[in-house]
């Protein structure tokens, strides 16, 4: 199963491709005709317009001012999402999705508004090692939610986004399980990796051996050193390392003949802004080991090895496109 890329919601996403193209310079009368077409098609598509040009049609300066209050903007809604008698009523309810307010898609970028009522969560460029009740250690990689609930039968760990690393402390009354949206995956003695994505997670199991039960009721047992899939209805053995895997912990993406696009989903949690790449640019195959911590400097040292062009606008939108796009 190939990992796909995380974006924007498909409107979004096609209201930015317009918003540039009418920007390039030389959109034509046709372009603009076929933009009013598609304004006039949907609802949702004249309110993403209105939203995104919001807030990507200003002058640099301008946003640079907007980005200044940013820290400002999160407390305050890290406030309304995160008190105490406020964070179980609000789980997996409409108020999450505050990140579709007009400027939001700047804020959720900073910190994923949809995971601040999570028990444990991360921030965009942010890992965080965490000691849970048990003894066991969790690390979570950046724009990573879970949930810890513990009782007298079991340790579990619900994933609602992201990858966490767990090591798991030793307690044969109470296994514990990672439970993704795909099936769960029960230590056996072991420290592991799991990964969630729109349509498949990911396990990496660095000590002992990991048992995966897609929610089919497929299982699985792993040992060290290997990586799986599962997407539900199947478990798949992957040919990438446990330690390649797993990297990310200790702030490196490690590459091995993997497409660009891969590579650039790995980034974007480390990336504020919107960090696009093109279908020709994506295909193209990678090796190296990249700072996660510096995503910029990582396209930069991209572009010197790969034909690839990096274009910013402003601080806030990065596009990564093949040199024979542009030329």
């Amino acid at each position: 199963m190939n990992t796909p890329a995380r974006q924007l919601d498909p409107i979004a996403e096609r209201a930015i491709d317009w918003l540039l193209r009418l920007d390039s310079g030389s959109a034509t009368a046709e372009d603009r005709s076929a933009f009013e077409a598609w304004l006039d098609a949907d609802l949702r598509h004249r309110n993403a317009w209105q939203t995104i040009s919001g807030l990507l049609h200003q002058p640099i300066a301008t946003l640079r001012e907007a980005e200044s209050h940013l820290p400002g903007q999160r407390r305050a809604a890290r406030l309304a999402l995160t008190t105490p008698q406020r964070r179980k009523a609000l789980r997996n309810s409409a108020a999450a999705l505050l990140l579709l307010s007009l400027g939001g898609y700047a804020l959720n970028r900073q910190h994923p508004l949809g995971t601040l009522v999570a028990d444990l969560h991360t921030a965009t460029g942010e890992r965080r090692q965490v000691q849970l009740a048990d003894g066991s250690t969790l690390v979570l990689n950046a724009r990573s939610a879970v949930d810890v609930e513990y009782s007298a039968s079991m340790r579990l760990l619900r994933l609602r986004k992201g990858e966490i690393l767990i090591h798991t402390a030793p307690d044969p009354a109470r296994p514990l399980v990672v439970q993704t949206l795909h099936g769960q995956a029960r230590a056996l003695g072991t420290r592991f990796s799991v990964r969630q994505l729109d349509t498949h997670s990911e396990l990496a199991v660095l000590e002992h051996r990991v048992q995966l039960t897609a929610t089919s009721g497929a299982q699985q047992v792993f040992d060290a050193g290997s990586t799986a899939c599962f997407d539900g209805t199947r478990i798949q053995p992957l040919a990438a390392s446990a330690a390649t895997h797993a990297a990310w912990a200790g702030g490196q993406l490690d590459v091995r003949d993997q497409p660009l696009g891969e590579v650039v989903n790995a980034l974007r949690p480390y990336k504020r802004g919107y960090l696009r790449v093109s279908p020709q640019a994506a295909a193209l195959r990678v090796y190296g080991v990249f700072p996660l911590d510096d995503p910029d400097a990582a396209l930069l040292s991209l572009a010197e090895t790969q034909p690839i062009a990096i274009r910013r606008y402003g601080a806030l939108v990065t596009l990564v496109e093949h040199r024979g796009e542009i030329e």
